[in-house]
């Protein structure tokens, strides 16, 4: 838009907002602070509520692409199955799912903005068929849905699972809580709490408190990276990882028992056994306090298989229930599926991953694949450093823009990153990794699932120091880059 270059979105939803105008459950919202997770260049957006709930996320998202321009260039309800590079014309030929049928549209230039979770992690369990009652996933939830008076089974306690509990509980009969692992769960301050109308006046009134709070509100997140590199000589001693982990791990386990009121049936099922900050940290919403009532059961048996009236667990107990809630998360793993990609020589995407799962160089381009981008790609999200993503995603777009004006300010057709720096990069890449808590046997990483299981790899996260890998996503290595 701000180039004057020619663009079109095709987005499969029939708005805007992606994942965010597919997640509808019980009090979806960021867990991350408002001010943080939004976009730098649009200056103190009226957030109703710290952490901005989801109807409120669709609303700014919407706000943004008709503010900005990019509404009128979006074709809504358009879903692109596959697209085929064209060796002898340097272009891109789209095959694209629209409301009027399959469509087919020709680009110079693709920016892949389909995200990770994308996806939704459908559990195989046996005897799903069997079972008389209701399914869902938190990413195909019901509008109409009322627990009401139910028994209900939600599995998983990531993210989604944690926020679904408090609400779910109040209105159901019954809700058993089935964990797999349990998480270092921890408390946000103002969570679910409204902007209050003083803070709204400086806002308005004082642009420099405005910046002050959106600085601040990310600089005790800098030193991150410190909870992610092992200290031999603490472990000497007698310490588990290193000082700053260690301490975080004593926090954490003290607010858990305090939550739960010093309940050791509880306490000894949710401390897990592997450090903290080696997955995403899951935010509490009033998570452990629920499991306290007298409707909310836990359950840390596993599941063997669904019965017609409910699930059978590993100690031969069967939980009769009406519904059952599979916040399962999504298949981080399947970058750009199910879409097709063919890039040169008539190679697939997929098939160029299949050696050791998906890869990228700097997270946004593949070899083989040129005037080809991805927003959010593999090994694209910052471990630490507390910048929120919408900044990552500017820079990223900014990444690619600069390679498209280059290769036009030079009269070529294509660009693309050379097989060499692809593969330099991505070792680089797995080296600093094993440096890291997520990729030692205390990180647990066989039951993370920013790890690619299949392959033993981090798959999500880019290993490196915030500063760091923001300067390689900001100053380009052209001799990296191939421009013809």
């Amino acid at each position: 838009e701000l180039l004057g270059i020619p663009y079109t979105v095709f987005e499969h939803r029939p708005e805007p907002g992606g994942t965010w105008t597919i997640n509808r459950y019980p009090d979806v919202r960021v867990d991350t602070i408002s001010i943080t997770y939004e976009f730098s260049f649009e200056k103190n957006y009226r957030w109703e509520e710290y952490f901005g709930r989801g109807a409120e996320v669709r609303k700014y998202l919407d706000h943004i692409s008709k503010k900005y321009g990019v509404h009128p260039n979006t074709r809504f309800s358009h879903d692109v199955k596959k697209a085929t590079w064209d060796d002898a014309r340097n272009v891109w030929v789209l095959q694209v799912e629209t409301p009027n049928g399959l469509e087919t549209f020709e680009a110079n230039v693709i920016v892949n903005a389909v995200g990770t979770f994308a996806n939704p992690n459908f559990p195989k369990f046996e005897g799903r068929e069997d079972f008389e009652g209701e399914i869902l996933h938190p990413a195909r939830w019901p509008e109409d849905f009322d627990a009401t008076g139910k028994r209900i089974a939600i599995i998983g306690n990531g993210s989604t699972g944690v926020q679904l509990l408090a609400p779910i509980a109040a209105d159901a009969e019954q809700v058993f809580v089935f964990q797999r692992t349990p998480q270092w769960i921890s408390p946000r301050d103002k969570y679910g709490k409204p902007v209050e109308p003083e803070v709204r006046w400086l806002l308005d009134n004082f642009p420099g408190y405005w910046h002050w709070w959106r600085y601040m509100a990310i600089a005790a997140l800098f030193g991150t990276h410190g909870f992610l590199i092992p200290d031999e000589e603490w472990q000497a001693k007698g310490g588990k990882f290193n000082p700053m982990n260690d301490k975080l791990r004593d926090d954490l386990t003290a607010y858990i028992k305090a939550q739960v009121g010093g309940r050791q049936d509880l306490i000894d099922k949710l401390i897990p056994g592997y450090a903290p900050f080696s997955r995403r940290p899951v935010v509490d919403n009033g998570w452990y306090q629920a499991l306290t009532r007298d409707n909310v059961e836990l359950v840390t048996d596993g599941i063997v298989r669904l019965t017609p009236k409910g699930i059978e667990a590993e100690d031969g107990t069967v939980y009769e229930v009406d519904v059952i809630v599979t916040a399962t998360g999504f298949e981080v793993a399947k970058y750009l599926w199910p879409a097709e990609y063919i890039g040169k020589g008539g190679i697939n995407v997929h098939d160029f991953w299949s050696k050791d799962g998906p890869r990228a160089y700097i997270g946004m381009m593949v070899p083989n694949f040129p005037n080809m981008f991805m927003i959010y790609g593999p090994n694209s999200q910052p471990l630490s450093g507390g910048t929120g993503l919408p900044v990552w995603y500017v820079l990223w777009s900014s990444y690619a823009a600069k390679c498209m004006v280059r290769m036009l300010e030079e009269g070529k057709s294509s660009v693309e990153v050379k097989a060499e720096a692809y593969e330099r990069y991505n070792k680089a890449l797995d080296e600093e990794a094993s440096k890291l808590l997520l990729m030692q046997d205390y990180g647990a990483p066989d039951k993370n699932y920013y790890i690619n299981q299949e392959f033993g790899r981090m798959q999500v996260n880019a290993p490196w120091y915030g500063p760091e890998f923001h300067r390689m996503c900001t100053q380009i290595e052209w001799n990296d880059i191939e421009i013809s």
